[in-house]
């Protein structure tokens, strides 16, 4: 990157990515702005909230802007328009960080579910052994409340969106594969094909001295060791790293913190590190986070929204928790995503013992109401299998009805991608 200051305005800078773009960018003496629909706070950063033309001004040396605002009928479009009259650099956000991941050794950590729990773990052992990394994490890590943090090393840490084939924009020197299965649909549209094809090229962008680790667990993501031309080393839950004793309940997390193991040990961490690190590891923020108790109900978030994602949580917090009645509060994201991948949500809750629906969170600028109401849908067909489930369009419903029903020994699970945790922190706080 151009070591002189620079002006970035970031379009869509509360989201959880850009936001982490914009602290990174100001640690390392730019100047920082951007606009959002939403407000949010960022330190020494100026953040305006809607998208107009008047945010766009001259002295602008670059904008970064997310995959939703390519679409012309996103709010922030017109924002791109007038930086195009004036001749300034537009830059989406995944290649502008792969722009930055050029002047490092980055390391990239994607797949399907599991990114942010990993690529925290592997932060903070590199963190805790003085590698001084650079991180930009998709979710706000607890021990630096932020979402990224300004390293002074060339290690680079990135969460590697799926999305949007994003992950092809990064250039890192090493990466860690959690898994692949049938995820959005709206960007793969001929599933696991394009999607084994997708993560093909991902592994191809490696260098020959890089390092490429792989969760053999899952046959797709073995499958892609042929096409490595660097060194490639597995992980698995059924071998799981030596010493640990996680905090956190699940396979699934056993299975993250050996692919973190794994990856750090290759790159000259030590064990001993590795292992305390790990087992003092409490959560990533929104994955199995314990917001606090009431009453003797135990509150916890999390940030759950694919089927595979939903059972997998659900089963671990039903080992850790045996004798406690679980109640899941559920908010489906996106409308296509719920319409592809409808059959799997319904068979996704069995373990809960009482479920409460709420309706779809559509995404600004991406999707317009359909009118067909799936997530009520969704929920007849959930009862249908004899699951106790309640359904409820607003927020303030649902908070109503968990005064009513909770009692002690209770544990209530707020989940999905959406702002549904404010729900789990009004039953607390009220």
């Amino acid at each position: 990157m151009n070591k002189k200051q620079n002006h970035y305005f970031l379009i869509g800078i509360c989201g959880i990515s850009m936001s982490g773009l914009a602290k990174i960018l100001q640690k390392q003496g730019h100047i920082v702005s951007g606009s959002d629909l939403k407000k949010c706070e960022i330190e020494k950063v100026e953040s305006k909230i809607g998208h107009e033309t008047k945010n766009i001004i001259k002295n602008i040396d670059e904008i970064i802007y997310t995959s939703a605002v390519e679409d012309k009928k996103s709010p922030g479009y017109i924002e791109i328009q007038k930086a195009n009259e004036l001749g300034i650099k537009t830059t989406k956000r995944s290649k502008f960080i792969g722009r930055m991941m050029n002047e490092k050794i980055g390391i990239a950590v994607t797949g399907m579910h599991g990114k942010t729990t990993t690529s925290t773990m592997i932060s903070l052992i590199l963190e805790k052994a003085g590698f001084d990394p650079t991180c930009l994490i998709g979710t706000e890590v607890r021990e630096w409340k932020s979402n990224a943090r300004f390293g002074r090393t060339k290690y680079f840490v990135v969460e590697a969106c799926e999305y949007d084939r994003q992950m092809l924009d990064l250039r890192p020197k090493i990466a860690l594969i959690t898994n692949m299965e049938e995820e959005h649909l709206d960007t793969y549209k001929n599933g696991m094909k394009d999607i084994r094809q997708a993560f093909k090229k991902f592994v191809k962008l490696l260098p020959k001295n890089g390092l490429l680790v792989l969760c053999k667990d899952d046959k797709n993501v073995a499958s892609l060791t042929k096409y490595a031309k660097c060194k490639v080393k597995y992980y698995s839950y059924k071998e799981p790293w030596p010493g640990l004793k996680l905090k956190i309940p699940g396979i699934y997390n056993l299975q993250n913190a050996t692919g973190a193991a794994r990856l750090c040990h290759e790159i000259g961490v030590s064990s001993d590190i590795i292992k305390k690190t790990l087992n003092n590891f409490d959560g990533a923020g929104r994955r199995c986070e314990i917001l606090g108790e009431k009453n003797k109900v135990l509150v916890i978030d999390d940030y759950g929204h694919h089927p595979t994602e939903i059972k997998a949580t659900l089963k671990g917090i039903k080992e850790k928790y045996p004798k406690k009645r679980l109640i899941v509060v559920y908010q489906p994201h996106q409308q296509q995503r719920t319409k592809l991948l409808f059959d799997k949500f319904v068979t996704s809750f069995d373990v809960a013992d009482k479920i409460i629906m709420n309706k779809v969170y559509l995404i600004a600028g991406r999707e317009k109401d359909t009118g067909e109401n799936l997530a009520k849908k969704l929920s007849q067909k959930i009862k249908d299998r004899g699951n106790d489930i309640q359904y409820f369009d607003e927020y303030n419903e649902i908070l109503k009805y968990l005064k009513k029903i909770s009692k002690p020994n209770d544990l209530i699970l707020t989940m999905g991608a959406t702002d549904i945790f404010k729900v789990a922190k009004k039953y607390l706080n009220e």
